[in-house]
């Protein structure tokens, strides 16, 4: 009974999206590797952008301005490592946060020898358990080339990794 509403409901979602095929079709072609997916694989993409922008809210930080390009565009590469997933591995957060460019985090570390270390990073990204994904746009605008740099990905990916705890490198497995 709640896979058909939940079925309904995603529909419903889809049938009354901002975004039109060729939208999310203009978008994906500003993103080079999306270019590898055939026409089914790019279908399932644009509906789970769809949903995910549904789901998430995407917020500018430090007066930077959320256009539908920078909705789509973090949509679509977000969407890419759950692609075969669904929306569900994106469960339990709701917020993505982008800033214009780099930005300073707080970091805590403590060493060997129990001695606590505070201080400041520049950061292109990040991923909190629970909480959002933050990015930063000068780098997030040139993801989705072939230089083996991706941020969004990366930072997705973490997301997925956190689903068992800490980030780790040992994300949960799919189940057979």
């Amino acid at each position: 009974m709640f896979e058909i509403i939940k079925d309904w409901r995603e529909q419903r979602i889809l049938d009354n999206s901002e975004f039109t095929e060729a939208d999310w079709t203009q978008a994906a072609k500003r993103i080079v590797i999306l270019d590898r997916l055939d026409k089914d694989e790019m279908s399932r993409l644009f509906d789970l952008a769809t949903l995910f922008l549904e789901d998430k809210s995407i917020n500018g930080a430090q007066g930077f301005e959320i256009t539908d390009a920078v909705k789509q565009s973090i949509a679509l590469q977000a969407c890419l490592p759950i692609l075969n997933l669904g929306l569900e591995w994106y469960a339990g957060w709701s917020s993505v946060i982008i800033y214009p460019g780099s930005y300073k985090s707080e970091t805590k570390t403590v060493d060997e020898f129990g001695i606590v270390h505070e201080g400041q990073q520049h950061r292109s990204g990040e991923a909190w358990q629970r909480g959002p994904v933050v990015l930063s746009w000068k780098d997030a605008k040139h993801s989705g080339e072939r230089d083996g740099h991706n941020v969004v990905i990366h930072e997705f990916v973490h997301k997925l990794d956190m689903l068992n705890g800490r980030a780790n490198g040992f994300p949960p497995l799919q189940p057979d």
